[in-house]
């Protein structure tokens, strides 16, 4: 838990922080009522998330996504917790930049936050470009990056479990930021989390280039309409500045060094995507009449097909084997397929009989398929995780493959995020220009 302190907290109420989370509220509300509020239901998630490939399948639809998805959330943790960094962080950082380019700030992080986590397909797995991703995370993590180049040595509490009691500790915000910064890293290359943790890294990054470039703005702008500094400015309002300004040399150095990892990161993405761009394929799946669309990823002779939110094709892909999708031995003809064999799923052996027919293409990729499978259902506990064999089902199917050239998409994405990390580089060494100063701050100049 984290708890800002009051400093800066002054000034007019924030009324675009609270109409955003109105609207988000709202929204929830809507895409959650069927379910107590508890959670929003796998429709919303999958029509008002934003499902990357989208964004080179159909441009506009993309786009649209990037916006409804920032309004849409998975549960009520998920909404709690974003709403409450908002609000917290939000306050200060709108009533400094006022409105409307506090608003700027908050939907370019949102956005940016958008690319940067379809471009970490190319680092990560290409089954991030059809998972549905939701939640105002990125847009939010912009304001975390604007608060930190605004007021970084404002004073927070850091409050914690030892034991059980809550134990609080001060801490200035940088070094909140900073370290929370580091985790969206750190998970995001060495963890398997389903949370977009480099969408994060996206947004932290556009609202710290973004606030150096609005705020450095401003501070010229009265320099040179007064003649003086803007801390020759506050001086002569009365106002008592303490500690010194922007980020310590330390603070710098450890930010510039986990953007850099960052660029390598995505260095690693576009280099191996030139190298050795994966082939890509776009499944169109009806199991039992109903029907979804998965990606299929060809790299290096490895298959790697993502899952669906709609059961009967999840089940169906889960039980599949790689042969199925791609045999070179298979080119160019039609195969007759009358198998029975096990496969793991969620740690359970499930038996599998299968009767297709399926035509593969000159490079031995499916092109079509037809067929029907008899399995049984795997039921997972969820709260130990633990799977067991559920009921005899039986699913006839359909699939047709269609080749995509998405990964030049990436590669371009890639590109901007190696570019918009670099420039942050930059407005890290610089941030100085664009700090408040001190702990004592009556009046905001930029209000």
């Amino acid at each position: 838990m984290v708890i800002p302190g009051g400093s800066y907290r002054r000034g007019p109420p924030p009324y675009l922080t609270i109409g955003l989370i109105a609207a988000n509220t709202a929204v929830y509300v809507y895409t959650s009522y069927q379910n107590y509020l508890l959670e929003s239901s796998a429709w919303s998630i999958y029509s008002l998330g934003f499902t990357p490939y989208l964004l080179f399948s159909s441009p506009v639809q993309g786009l649209i996504r990037v916006f409804t998805a920032m309004f849409t959330h998975a549960d009520i943790l998920h909404i709690f917790f974003n709403m409450y960094f908002l609000y917290l962080f939000g306050y200060s950082v709108e009533n400094y930049l006022g409105r409307l380019r506090y608003l700027l700030v908050y939907f370019a992080s949102g956005v940016v936050a958008s690319l940067f986590h379809t471009a970490f397909s190319s680092v990560s797995n290409w089954g991030l470009l059809m998972t549905p991703a939701v939640g105002a995370s990125g847009a939010i993590s912009g304001v975390l990056g604007a608060y930190l180049i605004l007021f970084p040595n404002t004073k927070m509490s850091m409050c914690t479990i030892l034991v059980i009691l809550p134990v609080c500790f001060p801490v200035a915000s940088y070094v909140f930021m900073i370290l929370w910064f580091a985790l969206q890293v750190i998970y995001g290359y060495f963890t398997a989390t389903t949370i977009a943790t480099f969408a994060h890294v996206g947004g932290f990054l556009t609202g710290i280039l973004g606030t150096w470039l609005i705020a450095r703005r401003l501070t010229k702008q009265y320099q040179q309409t007064t003649g003086m500094s803007l801390a020759d400015i506050l001086g002569s309002l009365g106002i008592i500045l303490r500690g010194r300004r922007g980020l310590g040399r330390v603070a710098k150095g450890v930010l510039v060094a986990l953007i850099l990892a960052v660029v390598a990161g995505y260095l690693y993405g576009a280099l191996g995507s030139v190298l050795a761009g994966p082939q890509t394929y776009v499944l169109s799946v009806s199991a039992d009449g109903v029907g979804d669309k998965v990606l299929m990823v060809l790299q290096g002779g490895a298959v790697y097909v993502t899952t669906s939110q709609v059961d009967e094709v999840r089940v169906l892909i889960n039980r599949l084997r790689d042969t199925f999708f791609y045999d070179p031995g298979s080119a160019n003809n039609t195969r007759v397929v009358q198998e029975s064999y096990a496969t793991q799923v969620s740690g359970v052996s499930v038996p599998v009989e299968l009767n297709a027919e399926v035509t593969y293409g000159y490079s031995g990729v499916l092109e079509n398929a037809t067929g029907v499978m008899l399995s049984r259902v795997v039921n997972v506990n969820p709260y130990t995780g633990v799977g067991r064999l559920g009921p005899s089902i039986q699913i006839s199917f359909n699939i047709s493959a269609a080749e995509v050239n998405w990964a030049v998409g990436v590669l371009a994405l890639d590109v901007l995020a190696i570019a918009v990390s670099s420039a942050t580089v930059m407005a890290v060494l610089r941030s100085d220009e664009a700090s408040a100063i001190g702990e004592e701050l009556d009046l905001l100049p930029f209000a």
